[in-house]
């Protein structure tokens, strides 16, 4: 069990690794993937105890938030599930989609 942990932990740093290089390469922060990947190194490091590490990752996100196209993405997508949503409903409810 102890090698499992050891091994999921050095996983989890490589992953931080992989990030931050990405950053520095310019990570342009367009891509809603992307910042589902930091959520989940967030939570991750946050159970962990790596308090420094979940505060790079932050500021990393809040700059992909300030992205003009990363907005747009998210508006744009935002309005695609909205419209899957109504149309299956639609569907659920027996009336046809237009």
């Amino acid at each position: 069990m102890k090698d499992l942990q050891k091994e999921k932990d050095q996983f989890l740093e490589e992953s931080f690794q992989h990030v931050v290089k990405l950053e520095e390469i310019a990570l342009e922060g367009v891509s809603l993937d992307i910042q589902v990947h930091l959520d989940f190194l967030i939570e991750k490091m946050n159970e962990k105890g790596e308090k420094e590490k979940v505060m790079k990752l932050e500021i990393m996100k809040s700059k992909m938030n300030e992205n003009p196209r990363a907005k747009s993405a998210r508006g744009y997508l935002s309005g695609k599930s909205a419209a899957i949503g109504r149309a299956t409903r639609d569907r659920l409810r027996g009336n046809k989609a237009e």
